[in-house]
């Protein structure tokens, strides 16, 4: 295979089957009864769509290849001066470093956001800490703040 592809299941009429469909190549696809059955035919197409576009000239996409993500652990955040007072004030209350105090905040959310759910929702306003809590299946744009008082002890 020389271009990204996905592939999915599909059902038509009782018959479920696998779909390997090119994410370059516009009409390219394979399908079968296995994903390998699906993918081997996508190659084969593959193929076929290139050859053809080489004798029709037709614009062949160039290839690419995701790259791996690799993440410094560095973060430029910005947020304001009253709110910076507050949470180095809470983290010195705390004994602990500013960066820490944000870090476990962090990971407060992070495990929020593994159940599926949110605390501290801003309302519509962006004005008021709440409790609602929503499923992250039905999440939209939505601001987000913690409010360090409502933090469980056990953290």
């Amino acid at each position: 295979m020389k271009y990204e592809f996905e592939a999915y299941q599909m059902e038509v009429e009782n018959h479920i089957f696998w779909v390997a469909k090119s994410k370059f190549l516009n009409g390219c696809l394979g399908q079968g009864d296995t994903l390998n059955e699906a993918v081997s035919e996508l190659e084969a197409n593959e193929n076929e769509w290139l050859s053809s576009a080489k004798e029709y000239n037709i614009p062949i996409p160039e290839r690419t290849a995701r790259r791996q993500s690799i993440y410094s652990g560095k973060v430029s955040l910005r947020f304001s001066p009253l709110m910076h007072a507050e949470a180095a004030e809470n983290a010195k209350q705390m004994n602990i470093s500013l960066n820490q105090y944000i870090n476990d905040a962090i990971a407060y959310y992070n495990g929020l956001v593994k159940q599926h759910s949110f605390k501290h929702i801003l309302d519509s306003e962006g004005s008021e800490t709440t409790t609602k809590i929503i499923n992250i299946k039905n999440f939209k744009k939505q601001k987000f703040s913690i409010n360090i008082k409502e933090i469980p002890e056990e953290m």
